[in-house]
């Protein structure tokens, strides 16, 4: 599954994030993308919220736009 944060303020993102990661989990589901662009404030805030739920987030190799993160 994937969450796409183009067109999202900054400000929105925690709470976007928050409501994507519940239903995620409550779907069963371990591994997430967050398509964050190439904004580097959007990918911290992504990362600070992982951080919070201590989730694990990979950068995708071959898509330095999107984090890869594990709900596990």
């Amino acid at each position: 599954m994937k969450l796409d944060l183009h067109g999202i303020k900054h400000e929105d993102v925690p709470r976007k994030l928050d409501v994507f990661f519940w239903d995620m989990m409550k779907s069963d589901k371990h591994q997430v993308e967050v398509i964050t662009g190439i904004s580097s404030r959007m990918k911290e805030i992504v990362i600070e919220n992982c951080k919070d739920y201590g989730f694990i987030v990979n950068e995708m190799y071959f898509n330095p736009g999107s984090l890869i993160i594990n709900l596990i």
